[in-house]
């Protein structure tokens, strides 16, 4: 067989493989402009040293953002999210259950209870300082510990 008689076979094969190339080529120019988009200079150096700096700010950026949270987060602990409530009947003489207790934590258990006991005769309130769990100054009746308890679950 000789050329001429081969050429109207290998004609499409090369023309196939000359299409095939030009694609590639193509999709590779635009990888690489797409690489060197916002570079000063079009060369690959230069679009490293951009992508260096922008990935430096985003590192700062994450850094700022993750001590922010972190206040936040550290903020939130204090905030007042721990409620309890109880009511009960303290005294045999009284029908009713028209005391009640109630304490309002943070997350690190400090904030208050409050306990009203109602008699016959009058009302009383008290308030107790809460830090931790526990009232430093003053004793916590049963009651109050078990709302305390009951509302830092």
């Amino acid at each position: 067989m000789t050329i001429q008689q081969l050429l109207p076979f290998l004609l499409p094969i090369l023309i196939l493989f000359q299409l095939l190339l030009a694609i590639w080529l193509f999709k590779i120019q635009s990888h690489y402009n797409e690489l060197t988009k916002g570079a000063s200079k079009k060369d690959l150096l230069s679009a490293l040293n951009l992508f260096i700096a922008k990935s430096e700010n985003n590192r700062n950026s994450l850094d700022e953002l993750k001590n922010i949270v972190e206040k936040e987060i550290k903020e939130n602990k204090q905030h007042l999210q721990h409620i309890g409530f109880k009511r009960f009947n303290p005294f045999t003489d009284t029908g009713g259950n028209q005391s009640f207790i109630v304490s309002i934590l943070d997350e690190n258990g400090d904030g208050i209870v409050i306990s009203s006991l109602h008699s016959r005769e009058n009302t009383r309130v008290y308030a107790k300082r809460v830090i931790k769990g526990n009232s430093q100054d003053q004793v916590l009746s049963k009651e109050e510990v078990q709302v305390i308890k009951e509302s830092l679950k």
